[in-house]
């Protein structure tokens, strides 16, 4: 008798319970939603792979000549392209400039007084008052000059270019990243100064599976991702050559300066298949909870039903799936965070899908 009653009390609890639970759900107002529609698009698999984003324009700037250092750009300064990063003591080039042109007024002398010469000499000839060969010596002797004197213009030009050179320009504009030289020491001809790095010029290099060859070319577009951001960026060059050991090949892909920092880390999804037909929602339709990933489309009576999805390649926004649903059926992309399978709707917003690419 005792049991019985234990019996019909546990079962009368148990049903007040459940009557309780769905008078609450009765009364729980709708939730808010907004919707879009599945669609079809044609979509490869993808293998996921790290890539480092680099500056294009990386360079050790080194000195044309030699010399002591006045100065020289500190770390972290920008620099314009053609402005000094390095300046080196031009003393000794303008005393040797002074004597270039003190050399070339020298042999202008010679050369004027050979030219009086020689036309005394050619009244003398005309009056077959001197020897014929006399005449030639001296015009051999300002042949000789003008020649010196071309000489003595190449040496002072090759001054002036060490001149310029004694400050050390920048080809490019960028950040000086580090210096190996300071003020006061002395540097030689060919000893890189600082490194100069262009930071708008940048790009990302992975490493990718020969294979990949065979599915991507110049141009094609592959997303990246870093944290929180994603984006689709081409690929600006393959360099069809793999690597005997690791069998893998190097890939460019182009991202604008300004978002990306030299060295950041980021990984890359590589199209590794020949495209094929998948379902696609956007990424915001995706819920994951208790380690299962799934999705809520909408009854006929509107209210949210879960369908279980494996999570496919990604692709911008947008991400493949397999699950018991079908293109064009309702998604919710907004307002699934917190819902409950069987619970009712307000639909404020149905976006209409973009069309496949």
């Amino acid at each position: 008798m005792y049991t019985l009653s234990r019996s019909l009390f546990a079962g009368t609890l148990a049903l007040g319970l459940t009557l309780a639970s769905l008078t609450a759900q009765a009364e729980q107002p709708p939730a808010v939603v907004e919707l879009t529609s599945v669609t079809e698009r044609e979509s490869s698999s993808v293998v996921k792979l790290p890539g480092t984003v680099i500056s294009t324009r990386d360079a050790q700037i080194a000195s044309e000549v030699a010399g002591r250092l006045t100065w020289v750009a500190e770390v972290g300064d920008y620099i314009e392209a053609g402005e000094p990063v390095a300046i080196i003591d031009d003393h000794l080039f303008q005393l040797r400039l002074r004597n270039n042109q003190a050399e070339i007024a020298r042999i202008d002398a010679d050369i004027e007084y050979n030219d009086r010469l020689i036309q005394r000499l050619q009244k003398l000839a005309a009056q077959n008052n001197m020897a014929q060969s006399e005449l030639d010596e001296v015009e051999s002797r300002l042949e000789m000059l003008r020649q010196e004197k071309r000489i003595a213009e190449v040496d002072r030009d090759r001054t002036e270019y060490d001149l310029e050179r004694s400050k050390v320009t920048a080809p490019f504009a960028g950040v000086v990243a580090s210096r190996t030289m300071v003020l006061g020491e002395y540097t030689s001809a060919g000893t890189a100064l600082i490194r100069l790095v262009d930071t708008d010029a940048l790009e990302i290099s992975v490493n990718a599976p020969l294979r990949v060859a065979h599915y991507n070319g110049v141009g094609v577009d592959v997303q990246i991702e870093a944290g929180d951001r994603q984006t689709l960026v081409p690929i600006r060059g393959i360099v069809p050559v793999g690597d005997p050991t690791s069998r893998m090949l190097e890939l460019r892909l182009s991202v604008p300066g300004g978002e990306w920092l030299i060295g950041e880390a980021v990984t890359v999804e590589i199209p590794d298949s020949q495209p094929k037909s998948m379902l696609t929602v956007p990424r915001d339709a995706l819920v994951l909870r208790d380690n299962e990933t799934f999705i809520y489309t909408v009854s006929g009576d509107t209210t949210a039903v879960k369908v279980p999805v494996i999570a496919g390649p990604g692709r911008g926004s947008n991400i493949a799936i397999e699950a018991r649903i079908n293109a064009g059926d309702p998604v919710i992309i907004r307002g699934a965070e917190h819902l409950r399978d069987g619970q009712a709707l307000k639909i404020i917003q149905h976006h209409i899908a973009a069309s496949p690419n």
